[in-house]
């Protein structure tokens, strides 16, 4: 897995860490972790788009219903057996 900077909603840099990209209906989404203290830990999902240069960014989804739906997808991920 892969760690990296992310800026929070509250302007506030953080470390992430990869956990995987997924491909839904022809979009690129990354899944990714933040530990907010020693015992919790909270999963995101944003999108993956690229710049004008061709590197990978992450990106806030604003749709509320591309966003809803992708929790979902992430949470039955989360469920499943390993």
């Amino acid at each position: 897995m892969s760690d990296f900077k992310i800026t929070d909603e509250n302007n506030i840099e953080r470390d992430a860490t990869l956990i995987t990209v997924i491909e839904v209906e022809g979009k690129e989404y990354v899944i990714y972790s933040i530990d907010r203290d020693a015992e919790n830990v909270n999963i995101f999902v944003s999108a993956l788009k690229k710049d004008s240069n061709g590197n990978d960014i992450i990106v806030d989804i604003e749709n509320e219903e591309e966003k809803n739906r992708l929790n979902e997808i992430v949470r039955n991920i989360i469920k499943l057996p390993l």
